[in-house]
C-alpha cells in the first residue's frame, strides 16, 4: 500500500499538482494552461479530486470524458471554476446572423459540410459550416467543448464547482455535464452556464441521479439553443424504459434559459422545491414521451409564461405548495 501511494504521489507531483499527503485523494490548483487531460488522469488515478480555485480558473479545451470509473468525487474550493477554451464572442454572433442562422429551420432542409459530414437541419448545418471555415477545422474540435461527461460510472459525486461554457450555439455539440449509461450520481453544488449544447442532460439508461442546490443559466455568450436539461435523448430509445430515476432538489433555473427545465422522456423524475426565474414563452418543464414528473412545492418566476406541457402518454402531478 505504502508503495503504490508513494507511487501516485511522484506521479502527481511530476505534473507539478499539488498534493495531500494520501493515495486517495490530491488537491490540484490551476496553472492557467490547458486542463483537461490532466483532470482525467487525476479522476482515474484517487478516489478524490479536489480542485482549488485560489489560483485562477482550470481551462478545458475539451470534455473531459470520465468513461467506467466508480466510486469518484470531484470537488470545488475557493470558488473553483472550469472554463471551456473555445468561446463564442461577438464577431462569430454578427456573422452567423448576417447568414440569417436565426431564421432557419430547426427540424430538416440540411446538407453535407464541407469535410463530409451529413447534418440533417439548416440551422445546425449552416452554423457548423461556418465554424468550419472561420477556424479552418475540419474535425471541428469547437463541438467538444465541454465539461464533464460520465459514460458507464457509478457512485460518483461532483460538488461545488461552477462550470463555464462557450456559450450555446446549435452545432450538435458537448454539453457542461453530460451522463450517460451511468447510476448513482451526485451532483450537488454546482452553478453551470452558457453550456454548447446542454447545461446538463442526462441519457441513455442512466439511473439513480440526484442534482442537488445547483444552478443554470445562459449569458450574453450564448447566440441559441439555450436548452439547459435534458433526460433521455429521444423517443426512439425505449430501452431507457424502467431507467432515468432523477430527483432535482432545490435547483434554481435563470435568465437565459430558453427551455428544457428538464424535458423528460421516459423518465421518473421529482422536482422538489426548484424554483424557474427565467423569461421565456416556452414550455419550461416539457414532459414528453411516457414520463412521469412530479413538481413539488416549486416556484414559477412573473416571466415563465407556460410552467409545463404534458404529453398524451406522459403523466405530470402537481404537489403541496406549487405557485
Amino acid at each position: 500500500m505504502k508503495t503504490k501511494m508513494l507511487k501516485i504521489q511522484l506521479l502527481l507531483l511530476a505534473l507539478g499538482w499539488a498534493v495531500v499527503c494520501s493515495a486517495r485523494s490530491v488537491r490540484i490548483v490551476s496553472d492557467g494552461s490547458d486542463f483537461s487531460d490532466r483532470l482525467l488522469r487525476a479522476v482515474q488515478s484517487v478516489d478524490t479530486v479536489v480542485l482549488d480555485g485560489s489560483q485562477g480558473e482550470f481551462v478545458l479545451g475539451h470534455t473531459v470524458v470520465c468513461k467506467n470509473l466508480k466510486n469518484k468525487t470531484i470537488l470545488g474550493i475557493n470558488k473553483a471554476q472550469l472554463r471551456t477554451k473555445f468561446r463564442m464572442t461577438e464577431t462569430i454572433a454578427s456573422a452567423l446572423d448576417s447568414l440569417g442562422i436565426r431564421g432557419m429551420s430547426t427540424a430538416g432542409e440540411g446538407g453535407v459540410l464541407s469535410n463530409g459530414v451529413k447534418v440533417r437541419e439548416e440551422r445546425e448545418w449552416r452554423t457548423r459550416q461556418y465554424l468550419i471555415d472561420l477556424f479552418d477545422d475540419r474535425q471541428e474540435t469547437f463541438r467538444s467543448a465541454g465539461g464533464l461527461q460520465l459514460s458507464y460510472c457509478a457512485d460518483i459525486t461532483v460538488r461545488g464547482l461552477m462550470l463555464q461554457g462557450p456559450g450555446s450555439v446549435d452545432v450538435g455539440g458537448n454539453d457542461l455535464i453530460g451522463i450517460d449509461h451511468s447510476t448513482r450520481i451526485h451532483i450537488d453544488s454546482c452553478d453551470l452556464r452558457d453550456g454548447l449544447d446542454g447545461n446538463m442532460d442526462i441519457v441513455f439508461q442512466s439511473d439513480s441521479v440526484t442534482v442537488t442546490n445547483c444552478t443554470f443559466g445562459y449569458t450574453a455568450l450564448s447566440y441559441d439553443h439555450m436548452n439547459s436539461n435534458l433526460i433521455g435523448a429521444g423517443d426512439r430509445f425505449v430501452e431507457d424504459r424502467g431507467k432515468l430515476h432523477v430527483t432535482y432538489s432545490d435547483c434554481t433555473w435563470l435568465e437565459g434559459c430558453r427551455q428544457r427545465m428538464p424535458m423528460v422522456r421516459f423518465g421518473v423524475v421529482r422536482l422538489v422545491r426548484c424554483k424557474w426565474l427565467c423569461h421565456t414563452s416556452y414550455p419550461v418543464v416539457d414532459v414528453r414521451k411516457e414520463a412521469h414528473v412530479t413538481i413539488e412545492d416549486g416556484f414559477f418566476g412573473e416571466g415563465v409564461q407556460i410552467p409545463y406541457r404534458i404529453d398524451p402518454t406522459a403523466t405530470c402531478e402537481i404537489l403541496r405548495n406549487v405557485e
